[in-house]
């Protein structure tokens, strides 16, 4: 084609020039590295993060889980019965709504969620390491900033998000 002189994987310049098009694009990488290091230790991104939940926040019902990780209440049953099949969790009707289950991990589900943060952080730098430790380090807390912005609930201890819309609220009065 005339006028091709570029390599023909060179992506054009406004792509390239575009913040949100590489930070998409680096999202993308590292969604598909940490989805490697989970498929070795037999879990999906969605089965590691029921796992990450029902452990730091201890059993709850299907609904609760999937509002808390933003995942489609109808698309979280297939997840729970993926992790509850290989004995990692397990569902329990609620004594005080039989209509309920709650999830809880299983000490096998424990096991092999340290076994998955072992590997993920073993592959940490991944797509990053042509960062430095410090660099990486500032990244997530821009990141985290980004996001505790956009989505306050979800990134925002809740401590930190009375904290923060104080601040804000005295700073607009300025």
């Amino acid at each position: 084609m005339a006028g091709m002189s570029a390599p023909e994987t060179l992506l054009p310049s406004a792509l390239r020039g575009r913040l949100s098009f590489a930070l998409a694009r680096l999202g993308g990488l590292a969604r598909q590295e940490c989805a490697d290091r989970l498929a070795e230790a037999g879990l999906s991104q969605h089965q590691h993060a029921v796992l990450c939940c029902l452990d730091e926040y201890g059993p709850a019902c299907q609904k609760d889980i999937a509002l808390r990780l933003g995942i489609d209440a109808g698309d979280i049953v297939a997840f729970i019965d993926g992790l509850q099949a290989k004995g990692l969790a397990r569902r329990e009707r609620d004594e005080r709504d039989r209509r309920r289950q709650i999830v809880s991990v299983t000490a096998g589900g424990k096991r092999t969620l340290r076994k998955a943060e072992r590997m993920l952080d073993a592959a940490e730098p991944g797509v990053l390491a042509a960062l430095t430790e410090a660099e990486r380090g500032e990244l997530r807390q821009w990141a985290a900033r980004i996001l505790a912005r956009q989505e306050p609930a979800g990134w925002t201890e809740p401590g930190a998000q009375a904290a923060a819309a104080a601040m804000s609220t005295s700073t607009a009065d300025v």
